[in-house]
């Protein structure tokens, strides 16, 4: 009884392991029967869709490639160039994200590319297939490489507002900063001195070569500007890709007084908020002291033509002195000249002598209108100073004018009533 219980456990065990052994052949046999899949999965934006999406121009587009295989990689993707017409395309991340995930029993390892879009103009755009070149391991280990192409995409470009209609320029991106920083030279600047100008343009899902150069060396009296090379930068990051154009301009102040540089506008569409939006950027004022040499450069022609006057004036003078060494001195000038030396019984007969020849009469108050016959009757009685002796003067004058402008018509009336 007890050997042919030994005899039947050595059988039972000997059952078991060809039972194992088959069991381990299968699973080897389902091992090496399984085959080596590679795939590749394309779409536009954030997730894929079926319906054909719209951008604006400029405004930042990924192209997304995954490739997925059920082993390993064994070598580095190759993507082939993509060019579209009218459509910037930049390579801005040179590696992918690697991810694995289970699906059917079955691990598969996935490379998820970008390729950054930058449409320039609106209308209608298709993708065309991306050639992708993988080296995967195979179900013996060994290396195998396959060649992919990805499925055409078609996305339209439209304006996203009417307002961006005209020339303005603008760009598209999901947020914008601006910076702007005044180097002068000095704390009191002067001509001579310099005066930089910096402004920094940053902004999310954008590219640099698309932002705008705002400071253009205009001509102006002022200053002499001296633009630097544009400083242009694209980076990547966790946050998505950021770029930045950093311009600079130096100016030379040329001339003094207030000088004022302008402020500038920034349009650009915010892709995010699907709004379009304005960046002012404040301009700047400064007073700028003159140099001797500046000074006589700024105020040349007054300066000039107050020396032709003073010429004018002086050798006028000049030329009335020598003509009056000679001549007898008006009577105007002997007036006044008495009047302020208050030599008055000669200024009463010049006075006279004024009213006697312009009108023929012997008394004041006849050449006098009603208000200053009050003064004339003081003067003839001897009160008399400046202020009413050249208000006579300049009252009978004007009224030798008057007679002088407007004449008789008739003047043979005055014969008849003889």
């Amino acid at each position: 009884m007890i050997k042919w219980t030994q005899q039947c456990f050595s059988e039972f065990m000997r059952a078991m392991t060809l039972v194992l052994l088959l069991i381990l052949s299968g699973v080897t046999f389902a091992d090496e029967s399984q085959s080596t899949q590679v795939t590749v999965k394309t779409w536009l934006g954030s997730k894929p869709t079926d319906e054909l999406q719209v951008f604006a121009p400029t405004q930042q587009i990924i192209l997304n490639i995954e490739v997925s295989t059920n082993t390993w990689y064994t070598a580095g993707t190759k993507i082939s160039s993509l060019e579209i017409p009218d459509v910037l395309v930049k390579r801005r991340n040179p590696f992918a994200v690697n991810s694995s995930q289970r699906e059917k029993g079955q691990t598969w390892s996935r490379q998820l590319w970008e390729v950054v879009l930058y449409p320039q103009k609106s209308g209608d755009f298709i993708v065309p297939p991306v050639s992708l070149e993988v080296q995967v391991a195979g179900s013996n280990g060994d290396k195998q490489k396959v060649t992919l192409e990805t499925t055409p995409q078609q996305f339209r470009v439209e304006l996203p507002s009417a307002e961006l209609g005209g020339t303005q320029s603008w760009f598209a991106a999901s947020d914008v900063k601006i910076k702007q920083d005044w180097q002068v030279s000095s704390d009191e600047p002067k001509v001579g001195d310099t005066i930089t100008r910096v402004i920094e343009v940053q902004a999310q899902d954008s590219l640099s070569v698309l932002l705008p150069n705002l400071m253009t060396n205009s001509v102006n009296d002022a200053w002499q500007g001296y633009p630097n090379p544009p400083e242009l930068t694209d980076t990547q990051s966790r946050d998505g890709y950021l770029s930045k154009r950093k311009d600079s301009l130096t100016y030379v102040l040329q001339q003094g007084g207030d000088i004022t540089w302008p402020s500038y506008e920034i349009w650009w569409w915010n892709s995010e908020k699907q709004s379009l939006e304005k960046i002012t950027i404040k301009g700047y004022k400064v007073h700028v002291k003159h140099t001797l040499a500046s000074w006589l450069k700024a105020y040349r022609y007054m300066i000039l033509g107050a020396a032709l006057v003073l010429f004018t004036l002086v050798m006028v003078m000049l030329a009335a002195r020598r003509y009056y060494r000679t001549h007898p001195s008006p009577a105007w000038v002997k007036y006044y000249l008495s009047v302020f030396k208050g030599q008055w019984p000669l200024a009463r007969a010049l006075l006279y002598r004024k009213v006697r020849k312009t009108s023929g009469s012997l008394e004041i108050a006849n050449t006098m209108p009603e208000h200053l016959q009050t003064k004339s009757l003081q003067v003839q009685a001897g009160g008399v100073n400046r202020m009413v002796m050249s208000t006579l003067w300049q009252n009978v004058k004007r009224k030798v004018k008057r007679k002088r402008m407007i004449p008789k018509a008739l003047p043979e009336l005055d014969c008849i009533k003889k």
